[in-house]
C-alpha cells in the first residue's frame, strides 16, 4: 500500500467509526427520552386519585370554616350578653 491509499483507507475508517458514534449516541438519547416518557406515564397511571388531595384540602379548609363560625357565634354571644347586661342595670337603676 502506498501513502495516498493508506491514508484515504484511515479517512475512511475515521467517518465509519464517527457515523457509528454519531448513531450510537442519537439512539441512546432518543431510547433514554422514550424510557423516561414510557416511566412517567406509568407513574401517573398508577399513582393515586388527586381526588384524596383534594378530599384533605375540603375537609381543612371546613375545619377552619367551623372554627371561624365557632369564633364569630361566640363573639356576637358576648357582645349581645353585654348589650343585655347593660339594659338590665339601666331598668334596675329606675326602681
Amino acid at each position: 500500500m502506498n501513502a495516498i491509499s493508506r491514508s484515504s483507507w484511515q479517512a475512511v475508517q475515521v467517518f465509519k467509526r464517527l457515523r457509528w458514534l454519531l448513531l450510537g449516541g442519537i439512539f441512546g438519547a432518543g431510547g433514554s427520552l422514550w424510557v423516561r416518557r414510557q416511566f412517567r406515564h406509568l407513574a401517573e397511571r398508577y399513582a393515586p386519585v388527586r381526588g384524596t388531595a383534594t378530599i384533605a384540602g375540603t375537609a381543612r379548609r371546613i375545619g377552619r370554616d367551623i372554627r371561624d363560625a365557632w369564633s364569630d357565634g361566640q363573639r356576637q354571644m358576648r357582645d349581645t350578653e353585654m348589650q343585655l347586661r347593660a339594659k338590665q342595670e339601666q331598668v334596675s337603676d329606675r326602681y
